[in-house]
């Protein structure tokens, strides 16, 4: 949301008019030149009074009054004050609405017309002037037909590219490693969700940002070193590994211990150039190996135990059995003892043994890869499996498998559950002759139940039991149904279906799913992925500084910004008013990620004033439960770390952000542009300052208007064509931009003390 006042004394109402030096609202020094015409009416303007007071002053000091030197003054005076209005007249009515019409025709120079028709000029407001606003539109509208033909073109030549950059997005998505694409400062160009997931983060990991954030630095700075000198002595060539060497890590806080592998990337040298390649970059793989290496010390504790923990029993075992074969006629007594301390050994030994076989159940269970499974597209893969194992397909094999029930979300390995459930199919098949089969999941108070179902008796124990050790087909090392049951903590059974007389099931149970997505966060999550994978690229930041002491000197379109905007309960924070929504997307090498946005509702602890609902759409309901601002701002301060910050009357929303520095434990103290001031400094008092007015004037088309994440993404747009035009006026660096925009706000306060 976007206040009329942003606390620095400038409108931002449509059609407002300042009162700035020159009407343009810029410093002094990069002020235009005075113009001939006024400067010619002011020398002349000043004559004439000159001349008057002169003369008015001879007829004071004459003895007589003179009829003729009287009406000279008079005239004069006329004189003087005609041309003194005829000045302020054409400097009110003709050069300042030049003045802002060029400053309008350069505005709509940078504008995104996409279709025949560039921006406009509002041509009410130029009175004599409209025929040259006139022309402007139509040089607007032809301008507009030249980049919708250059961006047909650019488009043509990189559809194929943009083709390959999603492959690549859709092969890294479903990649179960961690992937992350380095610069050789440790810069993160590119990364995958799963890199998200194993390091644990939420919105913390983005492009631009150092690895080395969230990565302990010294084996990733090790490895690097370790293949920069590899590449540079040339052994790279004839290497065991290439270019590739691993390493063990971990995150900062310690808690996930990684195994990497880092890949360096290389660079020939330019024509003409001897040595070797140069590394550019690297690419890392992650994976989480805190569980596997637990798991490790378990099955080396496991293996103890079955080795050593048994040697003592066993060898008091055979002790005791080799005395009594030793001595037959030992006495009776003497015999017992023997015995019953067999008999404690042999108990020791089976509970012992009973024990080990738990904790390695465990311990399988635990370290074997599973994940969440829709039951739908586990089953359609059996059917697909099972109707497909014949060249002429479910028609010619004869087994025919339906999908029953209502779908549940389930935790497991597909895969062997995919083939386990395809052999259940083929061995009742084989035992009772049926080929139809009903495959359903049902919901239990602790498992999801697979029920495999048929027209039948139903499979007896034993022939059951024998089936467990019986090898799953095309099941890598030799898994056996067994295995697959033990692997999900699971067992299996047949009996007859309750309720259906003559059906019988054979029914497996498995864990459900640990975090079952619902269908709307399902949804949410499907389209931010479709609109998230041509940004995750940006391999121009190879070439990029870090953002370091000199970040003022850096040039603006070399930076890293976000672009944020607030939804609050009112327009008067010091009387009460509470965020309710905060949004921001980040921007990055002149593009906008929108795959990298910060969205959250804000519970205020207050009610939300029903006339501020039309404008923002969000109730008392959507807030409630909902974080208070002092759980989300710690988390947007992370988001916004290393970046600069960009809003639309920056004041209003940081005015909000500051009251709450204290209570949140964050302290927004970095670099903010204002893109409301920019377009002042630009466009000059006489414009339209709006996020409307500016988005109309660059073509740009406005999305969900007063969301939060909405408004963001529309500043974010015009921003980036303000870099555009302020690099023509000479502010090129953050700093130049900054003093701008703090003399523009000190000359409009001056301005507001008079």
């Amino acid at each position: 949301m976007t206040s009329p006042t942003a606390g620095v004394g400038l409108s931002d109402c449509p059609g407002s008019r300042g009162t700035l030096p020159g009407g343009n609202g810029t410093a002094p020094a990069a002020a235009p030149p005075r113009r001939m015409i006024p400067f010619a009416f002011r020398v002349v303007g000043g004559g004439l009074v000159a001349l008057a007071v002169g003369l008015a002053v001879a007829v004071r000091s004459s003895s007589a009054a003179d009829p003729l030197l009287t009406y000279a003054v008079v005239m004069t005076g006329a004189i003087a004050a005609g041309v003194w209005l005829l000045w302020l007249a054409v400097d009110r009515w003709l050069l300042r609405a030049a003045e802002t019409l060029s400053r309008e025709a350069g505005l709509i120079a940078h504008g995104n017309a996409e279709g025949t028709v560039g921006g406009r000029v509002p041509l009410a407001r130029y009175g004599d002037l409209v025929p040259i606003a006139r022309a402007v539109n139509d040089l607007s509208d032809k301008l507009a037909l030249v980049r919708r033909d250059i961006a047909r073109t650019v488009a043509e030549s990189t559809a194929r590219a943009e083709e390959q950059k999603t492959r690549l997005a859709a092969v890294l998505r479903d990649l179960h490693e961690g992937v992350l694409v380095c610069n050789t400062r440790h810069q993160i160009l590119l990364y995958n969700q799963t890199a998200l997931d194993i390091l644990h983060l939420t919105g913390e990991l983005g492009l631009g940002r150092s690895l080395l954030h969230v990565v302990v630095a010294e084996p990733v700075v090790h490895t690097l070193e370790r293949l920069t000198l590899r590449v540079r002595e040339g052994r790279h060539r004839n290497h065991e590994h290439g270019t590739t060497a691993q390493f063990i890590g971990s995150t900062t806080d310690g808690r996930i211990l990684l195994q990497g592998r880092m890949s360096a990337i290389l660079q020939d040298p330019e024509d003409g150039a001897d040595g070797p390649p140069v590394i550019t970059g690297y690419v890392v793989t992650l994976s989480d190996a805190t569980g596997e290496l637990a798991a490790l010390g378990q099955r080396d504790a496991l293996l103890r135990e079955a080795t050593e923990g048994f040697r003592a029993p066993i060898a008091n075992l055979r002790a005791a059995v080799e005395t009594l074969y030793d001595n037959p006629d030992i006495g009776p007594g003497e015999r017992a003892a023997f015995e019953s301390a067999m008999l404690e050994s042999t108990d020791a030994l089976s509970q012992r043994l009973e024990r080990v076989a738990v904790a390695y159940r465990d311990v399988v269970t635990g370290s074997w890869p599973m994940s969440d499974i829709h039951s739908n597209n586990l089953i359609n893969l059996v059917r697909h499996r099972v109707e497909s194992e014949t060249a002429g397909g479910a028609a010619e094999s004869g087994i025919t498998v339906t999908l029953t029930g209502l779908p549940q979300w389930v935790h497991g390995d597909s895969h062997s559950l995919v083939l386990l459930l395809g052999h259940l199919i083929d061995s009742v098949r084989a035992l009772t002759g049926t080929s139809s089969f009903d495959i359903g999941a049902e919901s239990g108070d602790r498992w999801i139940y697979l029920d495999l179902v048929w027209l039948g008796t139903a499979v007896p124990s034993a022939t059951l039991d024998g089936w467990l050790d019986r090898p799953l087909p095309d099941a890598p090392g030799g898994l056996t149904v067994g295995d697959v049951l033990q692997h999900h903590r699971s067992t299996a059974w047949s009996e007859p279906v309750p309720g259906r007389p003559g059906f019988a099931r054979l029914r497996v149970p498995v864990p459900p799913a640990l975090s079952p997505p619902s269908a709307h966060t399902h949804a949410a999550q499907s389209h931010a992925r479709a609109g998230a994978r041509p940004e995750f690229f940006d391999f121009d930041l190879l070439h990029q500084p870090l953002a370091t002491s000199e970040l003022g000197r850096t040039p603006l379109d070399r930076l890293h910004y976000v672009v944020f905007d607030t939804e609050t309960t009112g327009l008067s924070p010091s009387s009460g008013d509470e965020i309710i929504q905060i949004a921001a997307v980040r921007v990055v090498g002149g593009r906008i990620l929108t795959g990298e946005t910060f969205n959250a509702l804000v519970d205020p602890k207050r009610a939300i004033p029903p006339e501020s609902i039309p404008f923002h759409g969000i109730t008392d309901a959507m807030v409630a439960g909902k974080p208070t601002a002092e759980t989300v701002l710690p988390q947007f301060r992370a988001f916004v770390s290393g970046a600069v910050m960009v809003a639309h009357n920056a004041a209003f929303d940081l005015k909000f952000l500051k009251m709450k520095e204290r209570a949140s434990g964050t302290a927004f103290d970095g670099p903010v542009l204002d893109t409301m001031l920019l377009s002042r400094m630009l466009l000059g008092n006489d414009g339209d300052h709006t996020l409307d007015g500016i988005a109309e004037r660059l073509g740009i088309a406005v999305v969900d208007r007063h969301t939060a994440l909405g408004d963001s993404l529309v500043t974010a747009a015009i921003f980036l064509r303000m870099v555009e035009m302020l690099r023509e006026r000479g502010v090129t660096t953050l700093d130049d931009a900054i003093r701008s925009a703090n003399i523009l706000v000190e000359l409009a306060a001056r301005e507001r003390a008079f």
